[in-house]
């Protein structure tokens, strides 16, 4: 009976990680743009290029957030425009002031924050002849595959996503929507990778050994400096 229960408990965690592996992917694993998840990420949108290109600064996505001065001086602009175009944005409720902070230090707003910013900066550090999947990026960022449409959404509209050839749904399938700012599609995700070095199986799938997992990405965003 004793060698029974114990075969019984090490099924059941086995199919027990299964399932969690599974859950943590499939939100990955849909094409459908308009399924649901159960949390919705939102990109920061400006009125502008001042302020779009305030909310694009990856200090901004930080809990500590950015002194005044150095918003100026990374988008170069003056410091009193710079104040007044972050009070704008914060009364449409794009960024905030961090509280009891001095001097003054501002970052996004909560629903805003671990966004574009931080995705882009965590795709960065995967390199060429790498892979990863929109899940294991936003379990990095936020510690769950909730943002892994917010990540897809990234990599599609921002020009500067880098490498977005890179990500890939779970398993390492190019997602059958991916398509360049050229319209290219699929097909041709593939041959960058190729040309990178990422091997590709009879099933179309990237090789799982080329694989970035999330906590090497995270090991590596705090290793490397922020570009």
């Amino acid at each position: 009976m004793v060698t029974e229960n114990v075969a019984i408990a090490a099924l059941a965690r086995t199919v027990g990680e299964a399932l969690l592996k599974f859950a943590a992917e499939y939100p990955n694993s849909s094409s459908d743009d308009d399924a649901p998840t159960a949390v919705e990420v939102e990109l920061p949108v400006g009125r502008g290029q001042r302020q779009q290109q305030i909310l694009d600064l990856s200090g901004l996505a930080t809990e500590s957030g950015v002194k005044t001065s150095d918003v100026a001086n990374e988008i170069d602009y003056e410091v009193p425009n710079t104040y007044s175009t972050l009070q704008a944005l914060e009364r449409n409720g794009l960024v905030e002031m961090v509280p009891g902070s001095s001097p003054q230090r501002w970052r996004l707003a909560p629903r805003y924050r671990n966004t574009a910013p931080v995705f882009k900066r965590l795709a960065s550090r995967v390199k060429e002849g790498e892979w990863t999947t929109y899940g294991e990026i936003s379990i990095a960022v936020r510690g769950d595959t909730n943002a892994s449409k917010g990540v897809g959404r990234a990599a599609a509209k921002h020009a500067d996503f880098p490498h977005p050839e890179r990500v890939l749904m779970v398993g390492g399938q190019i997602n059958p929507n991916w398509v360049d700012a050229q319209g290219r599609g699929p097909e041709h995700c593939k041959q960058l990778l190729l040309q990178q070095g990422v091997r590709f199986d009879e099933n179309g799938c990237a090789d799982v050994s080329q694989r970035v997992s999330w906590d090497e990405l995270r090991r590596r965003d705090e290793a490397e400096p922020v570009s």
